[in-house]
Parts: C-alpha cells; sequence; structure tokens
C-alpha cells in the first residue's frame, strides 16, 4: 500500500496586475523584476474571498479524483489568510461541501504549509485502516497584507488556492517520510504583526504603527538563509531514502523566488528541466504555491510510475519540508 495523489486543483485569482504596473507604482524598471525575481505577472483577488478560492481549487481536485465529498474523510487547509482569525477554514469548506463526519483542521506554516498538511495527511491514513481519502488545501490571500509601495514584497506575492486529494493506492513507494528544519535564529525576517495577540487590530495601533499590517520581507536575509539550508536539508533527505542526486528525476518546489530556484537546482545538480516552474506566470502564492506545482506537474504528466522526485519548501520562522515521492507503478525502488 501506498499514499499516492489521486487528484488536484488549482485556483488563481480573477484580476492580473502586470509588471509594467507595479514597476511603474514602484518607480522601477519592469525588466528589474523578471531579474530579480523571475516573477512576470501576478494575480489579485479583489472580489474573490479566500474560501471561494479555496473551495474552487477543492470541487476540482474531487473532481479529477472521481469521488463525491461524502467520501473525504478528512480536509486540512494550509493557510494564515482565511477569512477569519477563527474559526477555521477547513470547517468552512465541509460547511460548503455539505460535510460533517470528518476531520477538519487548519495548519498554518506559511510557504510550507501545504508539504506540512501533505505529511499530517499522509500520516493519518497510514494510521488509520478506516481512512480511504484526504483533502490537503493550500490557500493565500496575500494581498490586504501587503503594502502596494513596498519595493520588497510588492511584486513578489499573488492570491490563489490549490488542492490534492491524497488516497491509499495498491504498490510501493508513494509520498514518504518528510524532512524537517527549523532555523528559529531568522524567525523575524519575514513577518505579519498585526492581528497577533501582541499586536491586536486597534485603532491606536494603526495609527501608532500603521505597517504591522503589512508584510515584513527582508529579501537578502531571506537569500542568505533559504541558499544554506535548503540543499543541505534536500540532501538529508535523499540519504534517509537511500537516493543518490542523480537517481532523482524530478524536483518540485515552493515558487517563491526563480532565482534561487535555479541556485537550489545547480547544488543539487539539477537544472529548470528538472523541475516545473510557474513562478512567471502567476508569482508566489505562498501556502498554495506547492500544490499549485504538483497540480501543474499532474496536469502536464511529469509525475510518471517509477519516478523518482523531490518535493521541496520553506516558511517564515524559518522552517523547511523536504519529501521523497517514488511514483507508485514503477519498478524502481
Amino acid at each position: 500500500m501506498a499514499i499516492d495523489f489521486i487528484g488536484c486543483g488549482k485556483y488563481v485569482a480573477k484580476t492580473l496586475e502586470t509588471n509594467a504596473e507595479v514597476a511603474a507604482r514602484l518607480g522601477i524598471d519592469a525588466a528589474e523584476i523578471v531579474a530579480k525575481s523571475g516573477v512576470e505577472q501576478r494575480f489579485i483577488a479583489r472580489d474573490e474571498s479566500a474560501s471561494e478560492m479555496a473551495e474552487n481549487a477543492l470541487r476540482q481536485a474531487i473532481e479529477s479524483a472521481g469521488i463525491e465529498p461524502v467520501d473525504l474523510q478528512a480536509v486540512i487547509v494550509a493557510t494564515f489568510s482565511g477569512d477569519y482569525v477563527y474559526p477555521n477554514t477547513a470547517s468552512g469548506l465541509c460547511r460548503a461541501l455539505g460535510i460533517q463526519d470528518i476531520a477538519a483542521f487548519d495548519v498554518q506554516a506559511n510557504c510550507a504549509g501545504f508539504q506540512m498538511a501533505l505529511e499530517t495527511a499522509r500520516a493519518m491514513l497510514l494510521s488509520d485502516p478506516d481512512m480511504q481519502y484526504i483533502a490537503v488545501v493550500g490557500l493565500a490571500k496575500q494581498s490586504p497584507f501587503l503594502d502596494a509601495n513596498d519595493v520588497n514584497t510588492a511584486y513578489f506575492f499573488s492570491d490563489g488556492a490549490s488542492a490534492v486529494i491524497l488516497g491509499k493506492v495498491e504498490g510501493e513507494g508513494g509520498i514518504l517520510k518528510t524532512s524537517h528544519r527549523t532555523n528559529g535564529k531568522n524567525y523575524e525576517v519575514v513577518r505579519l504583526r498585526a492581528g497577533g495577540s501582541s499586536y491586536p487590530m486597534t485603532q491606536d495601533l494603526l495609527d501608532k504603527q500603521p505597517n504591522t499590517r503589512f508584510y515584513e520581507h527582508a529579501g537578502l536575509a531571506v537569500w542568505k538563509e533559504v541558499m544554506l539550508e535548503m540543499p543541505r536539508l534536500i540532501k538529508k533527505s535523499l540519504a534517509d531514502v537511500g537516493w543518490a542526486a542523480e537517481d532523482v528525476d524530478l524536483v518540485l518546489m515552493h515558487q517563491a523566488n526563480l532565482r534561487l530556484i535555479e541556485y537550489i537546482l545547480s547544488r543539487i545538480g539539477k537544472t529548470l528541466d528538472d523541475t516545473v516552474v510557474n513562478i512567471a506566470d502567476i508569482g508566489n502564492t505562498a501556502d498554495a504555491s506547492l500544490g499549485m506545482v504538483i497540480s501543474d506537474a499532474m496536469k502536464q504528466n511529469r509525475l510518471k510510475p517509477g519516478m523518482r522526485v523531490v518535493l521541496a519548501s520553506v516558511g517564515a520562522g524559518f522552517v523547511y519540508a523536504v519529501t521523497p515521492y517514488l511514483v507508485p507503478g514503477g519498478e524502481k525502488s
């Protein structure tokens, strides 16, 4: 028995924002945005709620899997940007789908959240013989938290949602054990303070510290952190399952920055031919990012039986996750 992806879906917000628009607002050259990030455009959810985007992606995944909502035993949502601080987004999705007798909860690890939710779902399926299908949703409505005039954040991020259905299938491999690393030394490098209990969203806060309601993102510090830690964890994760880097057929990564993706791939002996990227088309969709790349890979038929795949992501905090994935149905081991 293996735990595998049996359905996928993704939803990108409706309103397109071009590099030309952002560059004019920031007073920079549009070519500079591409050079630094690889992002060519992004999408903003103006009239779309977070829950609407999540529901759209999840319904696609359920249809793709050939199941019904009532077949699910759990819905796990990776997000920090649901409609409310609480209740959780997963419960709202259950209401929208008309299902009740299941587990429903959110996890919060920012851009690594989708992968943390995958590992949680995998463990639940392996530990409970009565569970057959779990939905994992990644959701990011980031635009309300972005300062449109901040050159450190304004051109990176997009709004959207992704979803996969995990299920038990015959064969070996599937989604394997995730390796984790946390580096709290850089806890403050990427943050959003307003709305937390230490920074309650009051008029006094908005008057005295208005910038706390926006993303704070030290790009150079992020680069230095991730360029060191991610290749190390990928190599460790491969060693744990007895794979060499040259054995890996495909690397699917959180779409934070195309230049960072290129660098990490080079550190493990890979190129852009060995991955799937969508950051140029939709930007950094945070919690939804890895799920969107998985969805693209599935729809492009890039996940073939027997392939050795690596999933990798990093979120604010900093928290890292790397997951080897042996596509069931082949002869490799």
